[in-house]
């Protein structure tokens, strides 16, 4: 009576997980497609070996010899699908192609298990047949995907813990996190019945229980997809706080020895005077540095040490000066104000007056003006 009560609720969470993922492959919310997909997948995956569960629950697997170790290396995919998943939801920032290395596991074990899937029913049959018990190497495999299963369980739950907890949707999946968590514990304890041969003493056996454990996670995430707020969209996902560091004085790693930075402070200057290449408003950090034969790290810590200033401020100066230097020369009198400003490198008239004001206390109009008016 158990037996079939549990196998009708086998199917119904088999029937369930299949509907659901087909509903979220179909769902026509571009930014959700990632996190769908992967859903979809990992209630696929349930489905998967939620069936071979309902097979070992009605004594099937002799009758469907090819479901021998049909779905042992599925679990390898639970744990990257379930921490994916997560990502895709509750960030914006799409995976990249280096989520794949997730699935590595999944694929190698796959591949090393080619040779035996490929085997006709008879030598599977047989296989079956010669085992009474539980195969000491599947008592490791499945020590290794539970292992693998509840770091990625961690992991999903410190993710969650990174987000503020401000709606619905996070206080539901922090549920279902404890959920999955409970039926991590009831895999461990369906293995621990299958290994120990003490399932045949008791009323559940260690598919049934392993079982149980699936139908747990497939409802708890149905309920949950359901309560997805309409037109949820990702968000930037707030940054893991970095762990806490000594200060150390700054380029503290690379000092410019005195003679160094004198000869580097020469040629910088000569630079500045005959090629102006400050003129150049997209000038870059590593482009001065090429010029001046320096390395970046180096450029930027000479001129904070002889200037006191940063890169940006310290451009800014020269093109102030040669702004000031052209705003007094009649022969540019007719020229306006943005296009000398231009010329001197700054790339906008908001940068022009707030760099201009910084330096001279005036604006480039104010200092037109005075060059203008007789002493």
């Amino acid at each position: 009576m158990l037996d079939a009560a549990l196998s009708g609720l086998f199917l119904l969470a088999i029937g369930q997980a299949v509907i659901l993922a087909a509903a979220l492959l179909s769902a026509r919310q571009p930014e959700m497609r990632t996190a769908n997909r992967l859903l979809s997948a990992l209630l696929l995956v349930f489905s998967a070996i939620l069936g071979h569960a309902w097979l070992g629950l009605n004594h099937l697997y002799q009758q469907y010899p090819h479901s021998a170790l049909a779905i042992v290396t599925l679990g390898l995919a639970v744990g990257p699908l379930l921490y994916l998943y997560l990502r895709a939801m509750l960030s914006d920032q799409p995976l990249g192609r280096r989520a794949l290395l997730h699935f590595a596991p999944f694929v190698l074990a796959t591949l090393a298990m080619l040779p035996f899937y490929l085997r006709p029913a008879a030598e599977k049959l047989a296989w079956m047949r010669q085992w009474d018990g539980w195969p000491w190497y599947l008592t490791l495999a499945g020590l290794a995907k539970l292992a693998i299963l509840l770091l990625y369980i961690r992991a999903s739950h410190r993710l969650i813990r990174r987000v503020p907890a401000d709606s619905e949707l996070v206080h539901g999946l922090r549920r279902l996190m404890r959920i999955w968590l409970a039926s991590g514990a009831l895999s461990i304890a369906a293995l621990a019945l299958a290994v120990s041969g003490a399932d045949a003493k008791l009323p559940l056996s260690g598919d049934a229980v392993d079982g149980i454990a699936l139908m747990l996670f497939v409802f708890a995430t149905a309920f949950t997809a359901m309560r997805l707020p309409l037109g949820y969209r990702p968000r930037p996902l707030p940054p893991e706080p970095p762990p806490p560091a000594q200060p150390k004085p700054r380029y503290a790693g690379s000092q410019l020895f005195t003679i160094d930075r004198d000869a580097f402070l020469a040629r910088l200057t000569a630079c500045m005077e005959r090629e102006q290449p400050y003129r150049n408003g997209e000038l870059k950090l590593d482009e001065l540095a090429a010029q001046v034969a320096m390395t970046p790290h180096e450029l930027s810590q000479l001129i904070n040490e002889s200037a006191g200033a940063n890169f940006a401020d310290y451009l800014n100066r020269h093109r102030v000066e040669a702004l000031k230097s052209a705003l007094h020369d009649p022969l540019q009198a007719s020229a306006s104000i943005l296009d000398l400003a231009l010329a001197a490198g700054f790339n906008s008239k908001s940068a022009m007056n707030r760099a201009f004001k910084k330096h001279t206390g005036l604006t480039p109009g104010e200092f037109r003006s005075q060059a203008e008016t007789p002493v």
